[in-house]
């Protein structure tokens, strides 16, 4: 039998070697777990541009939006381990498994590709909201308590937790209305249906700069240079709040090392273009590409610090 077993063990290896050197022969398919128009999807089609011309195949976004980014996620978990179905990643895949019942394990279920950027959040209101400084928009909202609402791009998401966090720290009362993406919720507030969003700069600074927003404060340690004029929570009088998002690619589980390998070459390649670097920049956004080993760990990190995070909020699905 073990003769046997060797030869057939021999001929796998071989096939396996063969599909990952051709790879790939057809399309890419991106899943983002978003609808389009928020900053996950402006950011996945500006990368995957690049990345597609070191790749020599096209890389299609598919926007699977749905229950805060299970529904997109869910579908890649399911699909073949093969690096042609990859998901684009952000913060509430570690922390939608904590707060919903999901049919995937978030890190058992899926290869790292890499880590692509982390972003900066901001607080924002809509142009006719009073307030126009934190200490005003502070002042607003605690003379109104549980009056105001504030748009998310859904329960689980940064936007909904760094909002709660906030909450806390600044001892204010606002009720949660999640969207599905940041897409819709920032279309809301702009549109004067909700008047507060805590959302991610590369979704918002041209609305912001085009007047259809307005920046409150940033969640970041320093300004963000695309928005000189809008402090820090800690300028601003909140000290130490900062909410940093991560965004990365993923791959379904036991897709071929050799396939991740040449899938984040071309991604950390593509983010090492000037011009994707300057958009970046411009975003609010840093490039920030790792070795698959590396975003594993990260993301293997950041599970239990987001759910001590979640405790201590209070955050619990509407």
């Amino acid at each position: 039998m073990k003769a046997l077993l060797t030869p057939l063990l021999t001929l796998v290896l071989a096939l396996a070697c063969q599909f990952a050197a051709a790879f790939p022969d057809k399309p890419v398919r991106v899943v983002v777990p978003w609808p389009p128009g928020g900053g996950s999807d402006t950011l996945s089609r500006l990368v995957s541009a690049e990345a597609q011309k070191i790749l020599g195949q096209s890389i299609l976004i598919d926007n699977r939006a749905g229950a805060s980014g299970v529904i997109g996620t869910d579908h890649v978990a399911r699909s073949a381990p093969d690096g042609y179905t990859l998901l684009w990643a952000i913060n509430s895949h570690t922390t939608n498994h904590l707060l919903v019942k999901v049919a995937y394990d978030p890190l058992k279920d899926f290869a790292s590709v890499t880590q692509i950027a982390a972003s900066s959040y901001l607080l924002l209101v809509n142009p006719d909201f009073p307030a126009k400084t934190w200490p005003e928009f502070l002042a607003f909202v605690k003379a109104q308590p549980g009056k105001l609402s504030y748009a998310s791009a859904g329960n689980g998401t940064l936007q909904h937790l760094g909002m709660e966090m906030l909450k806390r720290e600044a001892g204010i009362d606002l009720v949660h209305v999640p969207y599905k993406g940041s897409g819709p919720a920032i279309t809301d507030v702009m549109a004067g249906h909700v008047g507060i969003t805590f959302e991610a700069a590369s979704g918002t600074l041209e609305h912001v700069r085009a007047g259809k927003l307005r920046a409150i404060a940033v969640a970041m340690p320093q300004r963000i240079a695309t928005l000189p004029g809008v402090p820090t929570f800690s300028e601003a009088g909140l000290d130490g709040f900062v909410v940093a998002g991560f965004t990365g690619l993923l791959a379904p589980a036991d897709t071929p090392a050799e396939v991740i390998d040449k899938l984040n070459a071309a991604y950390t390649q593509a983010l090492g273009v000037p011009a994707v670097r300057e958009r970046m920049a411009a975003m609010g956004l840093q490039p920030k590409p790792t070795t698959p080993a590396e975003f594993s760990a990260f993301l293997a990190e950041q599970i239990p610090l987001n759910a001590k995070i979640l405790q201590e909020a209070g955050v619990k699905v509407d």
